[in-house]
């Protein structure tokens, strides 16, 4: 079964093309990254090389469009109707929708409804399942959504202190995110560490949470109704006392639309620094002796920290800690950063693992109590085998049927 995988981010599309049967096979894989800034460029990877376009001012529609060119032009795919489907990461039907299913009118109405507090992810999403309607018709469209893992939550932790009644009219409760990338992460340390009940994953990017995986089921997670909440990311806030907004509201004459994009584009790492919101700049900035940009790295530094200690101590202690995504993945110095002072739960980086932990590659770095490790994300693998497994399960049912 040939599955085209889509992940269309804040900031990056990428894709992945899979042979999904009794083995899993990746037969190409992409990133168009940096979308809306003049250095964007697609970086494509096959067994015939790597492939780098550079596209200055990409945005998510010609983005999409390079993607499908890129696709054909390889060789590996002759056009887009040889596919048996295509599988897509979505982020937020709210209550709606929480489970993998062939996409719909129902589907479509629960992203346009959440389009307005998650506009981020669900207008290109959106953008991206219109294109392949128009362009494929006839080649089942498959969402995977990132709050399916979070299921498991237990309600104490989901609730928001809210009147009952508008939490359960409007669906107003935590549902988490990433949960592709974690679910992942849940399956991969259960094999590299079986005993391991206790996880706090890390999953850092342009989009930022923690998680607390317990028995292989999330437990509780940093981000909730919508991916705005929890560890500050790129352009947004992260937690903060809502009272600011009416605040706004009310000194600054801001209105809906102001809010939006402050949230969404002009906050977070990039808000505090006034430099960017990409953690190698900030870097870089800080060691030139921009101190904002500096400020945003501690920030960053502790909100995660606080994160970790919150979830170890919601779970009894912490056995694993996995960093992924890719700040988590290639950044040692905010690795190094984030677990020091953290030895009161048996957490301690050898420097030397950690260095050498860049690039894709997986490992531990510590020789503590408490395991940690970098173990990079696959999740178009995790939109790939669910999207697999729904078309196998259609084909069994129909067969039921006749």
């Amino acid at each position: 079964m040939r599955i085209l995988a889509v992940n269309s981010g804040g900031s990056s599309i990428k894709y992945e093309l899979f042979e999904i049967g009794e083995q899993e096979t990746s037969i190409l894989r992409g990133n168009i990254k940096r979308l809306y800034r003049q250095d964007s460029f697609l970086e494509q990877m096959s067994s015939s090389g790597t492939l780098v376009k550079n596209v200055p001012n990409l945005d998510h529609e010609r983005g999409l469009h390079l993607m499908l060119e890129s696709l054909t032009e390889s060789g590996y795919l002759k056009d887009l109707t040889s596919l048996d489907a295509i599988g897509i990461k979505l982020i937020n039907g709210g209550k709606r929708v929480m489970e993998t299913r062939f996409i719909d009118d129902e589907v479509l109405a629960a992203l346009e409804d959440l389009a307005s507090v998650t506009s981020v992810h669900n207008p290109p999403a959106l953008l991206a399942i219109d294109i392949f309607r128009r362009i494929v018709p006839h080649i089942p469209l498959v969402g995977v959504f990132e709050t399916t893992f979070h299921r498991s939550i237990p309600q104490a932790h989901r609730v928001y202190g809210l009147p009952w009644s508008l939490s359960t009219e409007y669906g107003l409760e935590k549902l988490g995110f990433h949960g592709n990338s974690y679910r992942y992460i849940a399956e991969r340390i259960a094999e590299l560490s079986p005993h391991h009940k206790r996880v706090v994953a890390c999953h850092l990017g342009s989009g930022c949470s923690v998680c607390a995986i317990k028995d292989g089921k999330s437990f509780d997670i940093s981000s909730g109704f919508t991916p705005q909440s929890g560890v500050i990311m790129s352009t947004r806030p992260g937690d903060f006392d809502p009272q600011v907004l009416l605040y706004l509201v009310e000194k600054a004459g801001l209105q809906l639309a102001d809010l939006n994009r402050i949230l969404t584009r002009e906050s977070g790492l990039l808000g505090i620094s006034g430099v960017s919101g990409e953690m190698w700049e900030l870097e870089r900035a800080a060691k030139e002796g921009n101190a904002q940009a500096q400020l945003a790295i501690d920030v960053f530094v502790y909100q995660v920290k606080k994160y970790i200690g919150g979830f170890a101590a919601l779970m009894g202690g912490v056995e694993s800690l996995v960093f992924t995504g890719g700040i988590g993945e290639n950044d040692a110095y905010i690795r190094e950063s984030i677990c020091e002072g953290l030895a009161f739960l048996g957490i301690e980086i050898d420097p030397e693992l950690n260095a050498q932990m860049v690039g894709g590659k997986e490992g531990k770095i510590s020789r503590s109590t408490c395991e940690v490790w970098v173990i990079p994300t696959r999740e178009e693998l995790m939109v790939a085998r669910e999207t697999a497994r729904l078309i196998a399960q259609k084909g069994a049912e129909r067969h039921v049927l006749c």
